[in-house]
Order: structure tokens, then sequence, then C-alpha cells
């Protein structure tokens, strides 16, 4: 932590928060009360108790939820979101990110506010990298503010003093308030941090409660008498540190971060479901909860040690099972061998009993005890939460991810939601936090910018974003250069980035092996010949979206219709419809699989290589279907844009909408895509079109309909019939 930078952010918010406790005045809006129980009651109306569960993003739900209200509340709003990113180093949010946000909120009310010079300098930089927390929870970080502000602004003046003049009152006040809407503690976070920021001489700049546990157990040999109360403690021990080094320090810089942090795990993070409540016809939950552990049974197999391989599983579960049915066995293995090899200590781990789920963190390798019998005999001890979760009330993506028959399935992409809601936040790391799909997913809006570029309508491009976003898989369907693939990988971009936008083009040769995985040869040792199995695009792209879920993916699929689509998507029609299921691929019986909610599938359709009326009811069905065609939004007229973007003359737009007139056929008509080429600027540019590309696109067309396509189309035949005399 740079120190010098920390008491700059500490001071900034210290003067806020005395300013507005002590006086009531807002440090945004000069003369303006803002921190007074009127405003603090209607932002805790309109915000806590009017809690928003959807899966819109914060500042949107917050607009809807606060934007009506007085000033002085939407003020006092933005000043406690300022306490909230302020502290918040780039690693975590940029500068720009954090005044987006303020500005936003300000922009409600209608007097002129803004942050001052001092407070915006203290804030650019921030001091602390906050952890992915700070981002999926700022709703409730922001509850416990509003409920803190709120408990302050109607105490006496001189209890308010005294709160700000000492740290201890100041926490037990904070504590009181640390409860949400449900009992949980999810803002917890925010609570160390504010005590930092407001008492930096005394509590520790630390905002994980688990690491001033560590820490505290990690320098307990300094405390003459431990009091049990972390802070107090952290705080003792601080005072001999800083006496024997000479001034402030920080528990994250060596050579103290060592000794209390543990060494990193081998692996990220993962969550993880075991069913228990029936094995070998007995419910062993009970009994896992009383003693500390998990288990899974296959009684039959053989005693295997923690960190055996695949194949030796592989080989245990045939030995055990020698009539049973390959695929049968293959899906057995997997799932012993990742109770014994795929777990680790730290991993979070669920279970289900009736309605109610459990959750805990797994704290041992596998090992074997059958003193209970063997149906419990492969154990792993576990720290389970004493308190169980309601099944009905979870998140839909947990709800789905626990339907699954598996007797083991993983559950990182939801179990952060599983492990916060049981009071195990503080257990789970920035990774698995950032994989947490029960976020909400941030989807842009589209800007008049970008409808500038594309030279198409704003409200036509919305509302196909809209559509995409609804249903998730889009065909842009048309006849030959009216920009579909163009606009499929531009709106891509603009809803998902460049780097999360990718492209595949399908032809009749195409099939599932290309697009989901297969197998493909690899050279061995000796000249040999193996096979590995190797993902698809289509692979790829989910697997790399389960790593961000709140942000979209886009794969863009060029001439969609040229392949067989039953076979290249095969199981993949079940996924496109139902995305909260797992099903288990041809190839990877052992892995269940899903289609995350963040994946958004943009295909490309030629209508003259087939019919939009032909496509299959299950594809219907699956995909929303929107037209490009040249004489209709957005296509019409882009040609004539373009060239006065360009500052070109018209004839290639006459030419154009002469073609079409003699064409008289929507799906064969054609595109403008031709024509918006710097090359139409000149005679022989416009003449090298026409013969390259226009007239075998025409003959291809029109085979066996027009015995003569030059006299019909050729370029002096159309420029004679405008009245424009061909040079």
């Amino acid at each position: 932590m740079d120190w010098e930078q920390g008491v700059v952010v500490c001071r900034a918010a210290r003067q806020m928060v005395d300013r507005g406790v002590l006086t009531g005045e807002s440090s945004f809006v000069p003369g303006l009360r803002t921190w007074t129980p009127e405003a603090a009651d209607e932002l805790f109306q309109r915000f806590v108790e009017n809690f928003d569960g959807s899966s819109d993003e914060f500042l949107v739900k917050l607009k809807r939820q606060i934007a009506e209200g007085e000033d002085q509340t939407i003020v006092l709003a933005a000043e406690l979101l300022y306490l909230n990113v302020m502290p918040l180093s780039p690693a975590t949010i940029g500068a720009d990110r954090k005044f987006e946000i303020l500005s936003s909120v300000l922009s409600w009310a209608s007097v002129e506010a803004k942050v001052p010079d001092d407070l915006a300098a203290a804030a650019s930089p921030g001091y602390m990298k906050g952890g992915q927390a700070f981002l999926n929870y700022r709703w409730a970080q922001f509850a416990f503010l509003i409920r803190l502000a709120r408990l302050l602004v109607k105490l006496s003046l001189n209890e308010r003093e005294a709160a700000l003049r000492d740290p201890w009152r100041f926490r037990e006040l904070a504590e009181s308030v640390l409860a949400d809407h449900d009992g949980k503690a999810r803002g917890r976070a925010q609570y160390h941090v504010l005590l930092f920021l407001l008492f930096p001489d005394v509590f520790a700049p630390v905002s994980v409660e688990r690491n001033k546990q560590l820490i505290r157990d990690a320098f307990a040999d300094r405390l003459a008498e431990p009091t049990g109360d972390l802070d107090r403690d952290i705080y003792a021990i601080r005072l001999q540190i800083e006496a024997e080094h000479g001034g402030q320090f920080s528990f994250y810089d060596e050579p103290w971060r060592s000794r209390w942090e543990p060494p990193p795990a081998p692996r990220s993070q993962k969550g993880w479901l075991v069913r228990g409540a029936n094995v070998d016809g007995f419910n062993a939950i009970p009994r896992w909860l009383a003693d500390g552990f998990c288990s899974v049974s296959f009684s039959d197999v053989e005693e295997l040690p923690a960190g055996v391989s695949r194949q030796q599983v592989k080989d245990a579960v045939s030995s055990a099972f020698p009539d049973a049915r390959q695929g049968k066995r293959d899906v057995a293995a997997g799932q012993l061998w990742r109770f014994l090899s795929g777990f680790q200590p730290g991993d979070l781990i669920a279970t289900v009993d009736g309605d109610s789920v459990y959750v805990g963190t797994i704290t041992s390798d596998a090992f074997y005890d059958d003193s209970a019998g063997l149906g419990l005999a492969r154990r792993r001890s576990v720290e389970w939460h004493p308190d169980s979760l309601n099944r009905k009330a979870l998140p839909e993506e947990a709800k789905a991810k626990l339907k699954t028959t598996m007797t083991i399935g993983e559950l990182t992409s939801v179990i952060a939601a599983l492990a916060t809601d049981a009071g195990l936040g503080e257990q789970v790391t920035d990774e698995v936090l950032a994989q947490d799909e029960t976020r909400s997913l941030i989807v842009p809006t589209l800007t008049q910018t970008f409808a500038d570029e594309l030279l198409m309508p704003l409200d036509w491009l919305q509302e196909t974003a809209d559509l995409l976003t609804a249903k998730r898989q889009m065909i842009l369907y048309g006849p030959p250069g009216t920009g579909k693939t163009y606009l499929a990988t531009k709106l891509g971009e603009a809803l998902a980035g460049l780097d999360r936008t990718s492209l595949v083009q399908f032809h009749p040769s195409y099939g599932y092996e290309d697009f989901v995985e297969g197998f493909r040869p690899r050279m061995g040792e000796g000249g040999t010949i193996g096979f590995d199995l190797v993902p698809g695009p289509f692979k790829n792209a989910v697997e790399a979206a389960e790593k961000e879920p709140d942000r979209p993916y886009v794969l863009v699929i060029d001439e969609i219709n040229r392949a067989n689509l039953a076979k290249v998507f095969g199981e993949l029609y079940f996924l496109l419809e139902y995305r909260n299921h797992e099903i288990t691929l041809q190839y990877s019986p052992e892995e269940p699989f899903k289609m995350p909610k963040n994946v958004f599938v943009i295909g490309t359709m030629n209508t003259v290589d087939r019919s939009v009326a032909l496509v299959d009811a299950a594809m219907r069905r699956r995909f929303v279907f929107r037209a490009l065609a040249p004489d209709r939004a957005p296509v019409d007229g882009l040609l004539r844009r373009w060239l006065t973007r360009e500052r070109l003359h018209a004839v290639p737009a006459l030419l154009l909408e002469e073609v079409n007139r003699r064409l008289n056929d929507p799906d064969r008509a054609v595109g403008p895509s031709y024509l918006m080429t710097s090359r139409v600027a000149t005679q022989h540019g416009l003449e090298l079109i026409w013969a390259a590309e226009i007239l075998p696109l025409l003959e291809d067309q029109l085979y066996g309909k027009v015995d003569d396509i030059e006299a019909e189309y050729g370029l002096p035949v159309l420029l004679t019939a405008l009245g424009l005399t061909p040079s």
C-alpha cells in the first residue's frame, strides 16, 4: 500500500463524513443539506426497502429506484457512492469509471452538482485493490452505507461528535447495521474499509475479515493478552511493529506479508456439488455435517490414493464393472477421479438435502476411512457452515446447476453466490467471484456514434441488439452485398468488444468435430500416431465466456446455412433453447457442459443460396430472424448515404436502383456493398466492378432465365437507360 496516497484518501473521506454528519451539509453542492434524517429516510426507503433483485446493471437499477427522489436524496446517494469507490485503485476500477458513476447519479438531480477538485484528486488513484467483491456486491456496500448514514444523522449532536471521536464507538454503531435485507452481511468489506478511512491510526487497511484473522493468528506471539477482538488485537500488534519499524507499514508489504498469507494453491479455487442424500439408500448428509467431512461411495472399486491419475481410476473402475457400457464406466471414472484428484483444500463445496443446501470449505486431501462402512470410506474433511440455504430462494442459475443428476458436479460458476449467502463470502477468491454467473450481464446500449459509423438508423440497430439480447441467437439474412457479415461483426464488437467477438465460416463439409470438439491426429514418440481431443470455436467461446459471466461474448457464424446444421450442432440444439441446463458432449461424457447466458450467436444467411422458407422448424424456434434487403431499412438508401459521406457522385446508387428494379425479386436483389468502395470514383473503377463482380453475380442468379446478361444489365445499357452518357 502507498501510505502517502492512503493518507490523502483518508483525509478526503474524513472531511466529507465530518461535514455531513456534524453539519448536515453536502460536499458536492455547497449550501444544500443532504445528510439529514429526511434525505436518509427517503434513500433508505427507495433503495434498501425497495430492493431490486433484477439482473440489470447497478446504475440502471439505482436510477429506477432514486431518480424521482428529492435533490438532497440523490446528492446524498452520490456522496455515499463516493465513499464506496474512492479508495479503490485502478486495478479494481479506473478513475474514469468512478467519475462516470458519480456523474450519472448527480445528473438525476435538478441542482448543479460536482465532485470538488480536492475530493476528485484523492479519489482518482485510490490506494487499495478491493477485489471482485467490491464490484459484485456494490449494492450491499451501498445499502450498508445508507443504513449507517441514516443511523448517524438521527443521533444527537453530542452522540455524533462522540462517534466520530471514538473509533470503538463508531465501530459499534457500524456493526449494528451490517445485516442486509435478508440477514446476510455482504457489505462487510465496505465496513472494514470505512473503519480504516475514518480511523487510519487504529484500524488496519485490510478489507477481508479472513485476512484479519490470518494476520492476528500469525503475529499472536506479540500479544501479551489476546482480547479475542480482531481489530483490538491487530491494533496492539501494529503499535509494536510501528515502534520497531520506525513508522507506518502495511501487512501487505514484505517481510510481514509472507508470514501470514498462505502459499498460493496449485490452481485457482473451484466450487463443487457432492450428492449424499442417497448413498446406497442411506442419507449421509447428517453424518457429514456432524463429523465434518464429505464422501463418495463407489464401494465396489478398490481403495485408491489421493492424487491418483485419471487412467488409474479408469482401470480400477473397468475392473470393478467389467460388464458395464464403456460410456457409463467413463462417467463413473470421471466422477471418482474428480473427488480423489480434482478437488483441493480451499475449494468450496455444496450438498443438497431436500430443499436445504449446505455449503462448506474442503480442508484436506482425499483419505480412506471405512470405520463407518464402505459407503462412507472415501472422504475429504469439510468445514461446513451450520446454517442451510433454502433451495427455492436461490438464483435461477444456481438452482439449475443443482439439478444435475451427477454424484459430483462443478459449481464454480455459482458457488460465490451460495458461499456468500451462507456466510462464507470471505473465503471466496477473486477468481471465483469473477466467474459468478449469477451477476448481472452488462450489455451496453448502442450509441449514435456507432450508428453514424454504420450509416444505419440507431433505432433499428438498437432494436436488433435488443432482439439478440432477448433470444441470444439471431440470423441476419438477405441477398448478396447487403452487409450481413459486416453488420454481424460490428454489432458483436459494439456489444462485446473486439476481444470477445469471434467469427467462423460454415461450408458443406463443416461438421460437429470442427465446430464443437473432435479428435485430431498427433505425432507421438517413435513415429506413432496419437489423437488429441481439440476444442472447436464454439467450445473455445463458451470456455472464455464462463470466465467473465457479466460480459457478452459473440460468435459470428458466416454462411450458416451452407452446412448441415443438424450435423454441426448435434446436441447443442437443446442448449440454444435451454441455457440453464447441462448436457454431456458426445466426446466428453464425463464433463457436464452448458451454454452460458452471456454467449450470443449471430449467423448470416444468403437468401440466394437457400431460401429462408426452407429452414427447419427447430432452427426457426431457436433463432430470431432479421432481414437485410436493399429496398428496406436499414439497407435502403445506404449506398447514397455512403456516397454522400465520401463526397462521391450518385451514379453508383442510380445504377444499383435500376438493377434491382429490373430484377424485381427481393431474394435476388443486389446489395450496396459491391459499390461501397473508392473505386467507384472513376469510370474505369466502376467498369471493373461491373465486369468482375456485378455481372458474374447476375449470370449466376439468372442462369437459364436471361439469355444475354450484358444486353439487359451491362453498364452501358443501364447508363443509357438512366439518361447518362456512357464514356
